[in-house]
């Protein structure tokens, strides 16, 4: 007897969806390009340009699941922050829990 809970199949986002979702943490994000499989959207790049030179914040989107060159464990967006041209530090800011809504990473 299996015990585990079934996971409810996972609501694949649109790219509208997603660019909200992205707006409560880059205002003025600019869409940049997307990826899909056979389900849909499973990863969408925008970015928001910093005040000097050189200086953006890349806004990433990913969905779980297994993709060409990445593996995801869970649905999430991440935040890679550059200066010079060259990325810092990059992090996760969100996750979307199993009824869909978006938790902010602390």
């Amino acid at each position: 007897m299996n015990n585990s809970p079934e996971r409810a199949p996972e609501r694949i986002l649109t790219r509208d969806e997603v660019m909200e979702a992205i707006s409560r943490f880059a205002e003025g994000a600019t869409f940049i390009r997307e990826m899909s499989d056979g389900e849909g959207l499973y990863f969408l790049e925008a970015e928001v340009k910093g005040k000097n030179a050189g200086e953006k914040t890349e806004y990433l989107y990913t969905r779980r699941g297994n993709f060409p060159n990445v593996v995801e464990t869970v649905t999430c967006i991440s935040a890679v922050y550059y200066e010079g041209g060259a990325s810092v530090f990059g992090e996760q800011i969100a996750v979307q829990n199993e009824t869909g809504e978006w938790e902010e990473v602390k």
